[in-house]
């Protein structure tokens, strides 16, 4: 475990990693309070920071914090009894709301939202599921009824990444209404984002996958001088024909059709992979996409330890000017589109356990449960991705930075006043 990194983290949780919940409105009556509304809401910050699997694991948290107590303002151990009934009774959605947008411009604030992963600042806005069960938790929930097995609910969301920044820090969210889809609700998503968000600058670039591709969606983005990238795929029959037409559409090098650019051959999980661009200007003036300047075909080619190879196309429409990136830049944009799967969603569900470790599900904790998860992970990117600088601690391991972040929760105080790690301090853990 690398210990040298306790002392540096445990400045970060209680410096630039706490939040501020006075805007979170308190669903209690003043009198007979015996915990302070921010107290509770920082012990669940800190046990999803932790990734703590149930409500008794935070409980044990908060009995072995010893002298961050008082830094975090959480006097004794808290019950998780406790922590359950306040999570089933906050309500507050929008003010976990304004604890995001105010988390991600502090971030702004210190200069940590410029582009270094692109030349444009991007964001990309999909859809993810934040809970699924055989019962209808919230009212929003999405009724699911496969051939075969059980019925099931899904509670989906849209979500808003700056995928261009350094830490890809989730900026906005927005529940899925039960009786329409991501491409119903990107319009109001969109006006939301550009109401929070339009005087930042971040907005040069929405990236959305197929889902959400439309005319309308299209226009709207234009309207407000943004660009936007669409996937387009089979549920744009027209469209991606037109593109075919323009780009191509086949495996192997086409007469009429020219690699503009082409990366090197690199290497992932044993194979072989190498993308080519393909693009035109001439969907200028097609009907109902009058804002589009061009369309591109991504071909990427993975070729196997036995030699044998795949091709798959991918095909998008923009309102970018032509010389606004250069070629090698696109196929670095269309890659980073992704980044809102790889490193958002997957570290939402596979290292804080989104769908799998459920802490309250009664009246609207999993909506909150999700605000405040968006919270803890965007303090641990920034914690690994920006102020861990070296290169060596970016690239640490999930599991050992989880680690490293419990370890800095219990012995955090020592460490500032002693200057080390002794097997004492550790043997609560």
């Amino acid at each position: 475990m690398p210990n040298d990194l306790v002392k540096p983290i445990a400045h970060y949780l209680t410096r630039r990693g706490r939040v501020d919940f006075g805007q979170v409105r308190d669903p209690r009556k003043r009198r007979g309070q015996r915990w302070p509304k921010q107290a509770l809401l920082t012990v669940a910050l800190i046990g999803l920071m932790a990734v703590e699997r149930t409500l008794r694991d935070v409980e044990t948290l908060t009995e072995h914090l010893g002298g961050l107590r008082r830094v975090l303002g959480i006097r004794r151990r808290l019950p998780d009894s406790t922590l359950a009934l306040f999570l089933s009774r906050v309500g507050d959605e929008g003010g976990l709301r304004r604890c995001l947008v105010e988390q991600v411009r502090a971030e702004e604030r210190r200069k940590a939202l410029d582009a270094v992963r692109l030349p444009i600042n991007m964001v990309t806005v999909d859809g993810k599921t934040i809970w699924c069960s055989d019962e209808k938790v919230d009212p929003e929930a999405q009724r699911a009824e496969p051939d075969e097995g059980a019925v099931t609910y899904n509670l989906r969301a849209l979500h808003a990444v700056l995928v261009s920044a350094a830490a890809q820090p989730c900026i906005d969210q927005m529940i899925v209404p039960a009786d329409t889809n991501e491409m119903g609700t990107f319009a109001a998503f969109f006006k939301r984002l550009v109401a929070t968000y339009g005087r930042s600058q971040r907005l040069e670039l929405i990236s959305v996958d197929a889902g959400m591709t439309s005319a309308a969606n299209a226009r709207l983005v234009d309207d407000h001088g943004i660009g936007y990238l669409m996937a387009v795929k089979g549920d744009q029959p027209t469209l991606l024909a037109e593109i075919h037409r323009l780009c191509g559409s086949g495996d192997h090098k086409q007469n009429g059709y020219v690699v503009e650019v082409g990366t090197d051959w690199e290497r992932y999980q044993g194979k072989r992979i190498r993308r080519e661009l393909y693009r035109s200007r001439e969907i200028e003036g097609w009907p109902n996409w009058g804002s589009a300047r061009q369309v591109w075909r991504i071909k990427q080619t993975t070729q196997h330890k036995d030699g044998t190879c795949d091709v798959e196309n991918r095909y998008l429409i923009t309102n970018l000017p032509w010389g606004r990136l250069k070629a090698y830049e696109i196929l670095a944009v269309v890659r980073a589109h992704w980044g809102i799967e790889n490193g958002c969603h997957w570290t939402l569900d596979v290292v804080m356990g989104e769908d799998q470790r459920v802490w309250c599900k009664q009246g609207k904790a999993v909506r909150m449960l999700s605000w405040l998860r968006l919270l803890a992970y965007n303090a641990l990117r920034s914690l690994r991705d920006r102020y861990l600088r070296s290169a060596s601690t970016r690239q640490l391991a999930w599991r050992e930075l989880i680690a490293t972040i419990y370890l800095a929760l219990v012995v955090g105080p020592h460490l500032m006043l002693d200057g080390g790690v002794d097997e004492a301090s550790t043997s609560a853990i």
